[in-house]
């Protein structure tokens, strides 16, 4: 942090990570107000999350043959115009569902774009042997940011309105930009082979992550959190209003306790170095991510499930950590842009698999037992990909 380019990197992440952590909280209250529906918030976020599913790789692929900086300054520009523009559309009382669902995939391009991009900019701004520490100190801010926001928005949503959520998250999506203006980064690698068209690029990139071992697993693993987390975060904010009979506030700190812990567990391993990552890959994503939504889902009271959450998000911050470790410890900077668009194809394009699971679920079973479900899957199908040598002796 005592370097200023890094610092205003960590910065405009920090925000934009917030701005697309909080898009899923802000879109499901908006849809829960306007419709009793329970599948209604499977299928907002199912209309959010497709953009990351198709783009995520292809925007990789990009992010690896233009100018970084650019990339985010340009596309978190647009996400700022889009979200001020439907905090209007709110405010002025012409949201339906049809309206909110067309402004998710509008939004949801926007940001789809930049996501393998911010995490392809780490490795640039430090050496290697701090990438770790880099990694935990971003990753940690990061995802308590994402949550964190659900907090300021839920209070912003109680105060303001639904279009207050919106309006926050325009705010900072500006500060995002600003942030990031000043930021020095060098220019993608120049190679003296002719470039590749840009599908073969995105073929390079996909045979590199999913051909060989750790990174296979590491990238598979992703889609499997991906889609559990997403249940969590579709169904908490119905469970908040119809369970516990909560306000958007409340919804909101339930899901920014996660965040507060995934910051403790992150911060906890930034300064240590040789961790046996492997081993806790296997424990803290094998068995603890999913036990954490299983034991969420039985939660009797507000603050019964913010205390679960708080708990869940220690052990995902120590896994995170070592998850994205492994993943850009293995992979040049070359192909970088390319396996965090992998990545995040599985964190963030997973959210129409979360989407569809709980739209069919919920209906018969309810938000909490669709959680119970989706949390022992979880643990079954993570435990059997990370249990094997190839991830367990790393």
């Amino acid at each position: 942090m005592a370097d200023a380019n890094f610092r205003r990197y960590f910065f405009a992440q920090v925000l934009y990570s917030a701005v697309n952590g909080t898009l899923r909280f802000t879109f499901i209250w908006l849809i829960v107000t306007l419709t009793d529906w329970e599948a209604a918030e499977g299928l907002i976020a199912f209309s959010l999350g497709v953009p990351a599913m198709l783009l995520s790789v292809p925007a990789g692929a990009w992010s690896d043959r233009v100018d970084r900086r650019h990339l985010f300054v340009g596309w978190t520009t647009g996400v700022a115009i889009a979200l001020g523009t439907f905090a209007a559309v709110i405010a002025a009382g012409w949201a339906t569902p049809v309206v909110t669902g067309v402004a998710a995939v509008v939004i949801g391009i926007l940001v789809s774009i930049n996501m393998p991009n911010i995490s392809a900019i780490v490795p640039l701004l430090v050496p290697r042997r701090l990438l770790m520490n880099a990694v935990a100190l971003q990753n940690g801010a990061s995802q308590a940011a994402s949550f964190l926001g659900l907090a300021f928005a839920g209070l912003a949503i109680t105060v303001l309105g639904d279009g207050g959520g919106f309006a926050l998250l325009t705010l900072m999506a500006a500060g995002s930009v600003l942030s990031m203006w000043r930021v020095e980064l060098p220019g993608p690698e120049a190679s003296a082979d002719a470039p590749l068209s840009m599908a073969k690029s995105i073929m390079e990139g996909a045979r590199f992550g999913y051909g060989s071992e750790p990174l296979r697993s590491l990238l598979v693993i992703s889609i499997i959190l991906g889609g559990s987390f997403s249940v969590m975060q579709i169904s908490m904010p119905r469970v908040v209003e119809n369970v516990y009979g909560g306000t958007s506030s409340q919804a909101g700190l339930v899901l920014a306790t996660f965040g507060a812990g995934m910051l403790v567990g992150s911060m906890a391993v930034s300064g240590r170095a040789n961790l046996p990552h492997g081993r806790i890959v296997l424990i803290h994503i094998g068995i603890g991510l999913g036990l954490g939504q299983v034991l969420v889902s039985f939660a009797p009271s507000v603050l019964i499930a913010m205390a679960v959450m708080f708990g869940w998000g220690v052990n995902a911050g120590l896994a995170m950590v070592s998850h994205r470790t492994l993943i850009q410890t293995t992979t040049p900077q070359a192909m970088m842009g390319r396996v965090m668009g992998l990545m995040t194809l599985g964190f963030a394009g997973s959210l129409p698999i979360g989407a569809v699971i709980q739209a069919s679920l919920a209906p018969v079973v309810g938000p909490q037992r669709t959680m119970t479900i989706v949390g022992c899957a979880t643990i079954v199908i993570s435990f059997s990909l990370l249990v094997r040598p190839a991830i367990r002796k790393l």
